[in-house]
């Protein structure tokens, strides 16, 4: 190659209307670009004041093509943009969509797959209105699909289902469709319609979640929200206490109150009424799904949940969460496998791992009333939580010594033979008590055979 074409083709890679120069701006605005690209957007933007002024233009695009509808078909997509081209883009009539044919062409593959992963999306419940362009701040869980990251900037729309999303400050947030929600950054989130509920560590503090009438910031707890087509949002507290602010007027609500914010009114207080959430509390707790006669407790308080009685099922309810050991923690089962019988209670430890943190749930049978009838019950379910199982507590002694540690307010006080027999109990011939925690350490499977007492066991999680 001789110098002059050599200087042909720099020219040409620098040229702000070169296909170099549009695949990297489209990586750009897809979040895509690698370092060494990153560095060569940059050296050709400090080169070029035209570079500046094309990528602008292309900005200006992308923010309009985001409001555009994203399930229409290659073609139609093509005519609805190129028309609106030329009224954001400052130049002559047919050089910037000329420019962005170009773009659409070379990356059509690109298009395609997106297409593709928007049916995907669509048949789990999702479907995203904006592609990424901002920084990573929580990766998105919906049902069994895979993990994806999510973005400051992106909007996302849910059609069917929840969705768990788990922010890097350690805020987990489970929204139930239909909804719609804006990420703004790791610590704030825009919640147009829908229910949501979040849990958040002490890392997490200030979270906000913004609507239509107001603000809510988080103190350190477990809350819901949910907003309303016409711009009113309540908002109820679970555990802990949050901010509330509308216009001038700032309220602080603490577990087991809530409020109701509406245009032109001031903030108003309304009953505690948690069952709206059934569904996404379990999801924010860290309950992926449950079977047979095991179920997630209702919503609630800490002290409701502890006073909970059930003649039918089996509660999973969520006790403590961003605990750390101070201590190894008497269990019973640390490994995969089926325990009855002889095996069913046995001398181990979890023994903590230097800075990590726990959470724990009670696996709970605990019949109506004082008067409790008579005769044997077989229960049988299974929970599976999104966190491995470090260990499984099953014997009563156990259970009534992590009691003062692993519950987050006291459980109601037990007679004498609830104490001795609250746990399972090791009958070496059948019918007997049975748990089962799978190989991947995320599914406990329990036979309980329960009579007038309680019966119960304690699952230990990672956090």
């Amino acid at each position: 190659m001789n110098s002059t074409q050599a200087g042909n083709d720099n020219d040409q890679a620098n040229d702000p209307g070169s296909t170099d120069f549009d695949l990297l701006c489209a990586q750009y605005l897809d979040g895509t670009l690698a370092e060494v690209e990153r560095d060569r957007l940059a050296e050709l933007l400090d080169s070029d004041p035209a570079a500046v002024a094309a990528l602008r233009s292309q900005l200006l695009v992308s923010g309009a093509l985001a409001r555009l509808r994203p399930e229409r078909s290659d073609e139609t997509f093509l005519r609805s943009v190129l028309p609106h081209l030329g009224t954001v883009a400052d130049e002559a009539e047919d050089a910037f969509p000329d420019r962005v044919r170009k773009t659409i062409r070379l990356e059509r593959w690109r298009r395609i797959g997106l297409a593709a992963a928007a049916v995907v999306a669509l048949a789990g419940g999702l479907v995203y209105y904006l592609q990424p362009q901002g920084a990573v701040v929580a990766t998105s869980f919906d049902g069994d699909e895979p993990s994806r990251p999510v973005r400051t900037g992106e909007k996302l729309v849910f059609s069917t289902g929840i969705t768990r999303m788990e922010f890097t400050n350690g805020a987990v947030v489970a929204i139930e469709a239909p909804a719609t929600l804006t990420i703004r950054s790791a610590n704030e989130v825009v919640l147009d319609r829908g229910r949501l509920n979040a849990w958040c560590p002490e890392t997490a503090h200030g979270f906000r979640v913004v609507t239509a009438s107001a603000t809510l910031k988080d103190l350190g707890t477990s809350f819901g929200v949910s907003a309303a087509a016409d711009g009113s949002a309540d908002f109820m507290v679970l555990d802990g206490k949050v901010e509330v602010k509308k216009d001038n007027e700032t309220r602080l609500i603490e577990r087991g109150a809530a409020l109701r914010a509406r245009r032109g009114t001031r903030l108003s207080d309304v009953a505690f009424e948690p069952s709206a959430y059934h569904r996404t509390w379990p999801v924010a707790s860290g309950i992926r799904s449950t079977r047979g006669e095991v179920v997630p407790a209702p919503p609630g308080t800490p002290e409701s949940l502890a006073a909970l009685e059930n003649d039918a099922q089996i509660l999973v309810i969520p006790e403590r969460r961003d605990f750390k050991p101070a201590a190894p923690i008497r269990a019973d089962i640390i490994s995969p496998g089926t325990y009855e019988g002889p095996n069913l209670i046995a001398r181990e430890e979890l023994t903590p791992i230097e800075g990590t943190r726990v959470r724990s749930y009670l696996l709970r049978y605990n019949p109506v009333g004082q008067l409790k009838a008579a005769g044997t019950k077989r229960f049988h379910g299974s929970v599976t939580f999104d966190r491995p199982v470090l260990a499984i507590i099953t014997a009563s002694r156990k259970l009534n010594r992590t009691d003062s540690f692993l519950t987050k307010t006291p459980l109601p006080k037990l007679n004498a033979q609830d104490t001795e027999l609250r746990g399972l109990e090791r009958q070496p011939l059948p019918p007997s008590d049975r748990v089962e925690l799978s190989q991947d350490r995320r599914t406990i499977t329990v036979t309980f055979f329960a009579d007038q007492s309680i019966d119960e066991i304690r699952a230990v999680t990672e956090d």
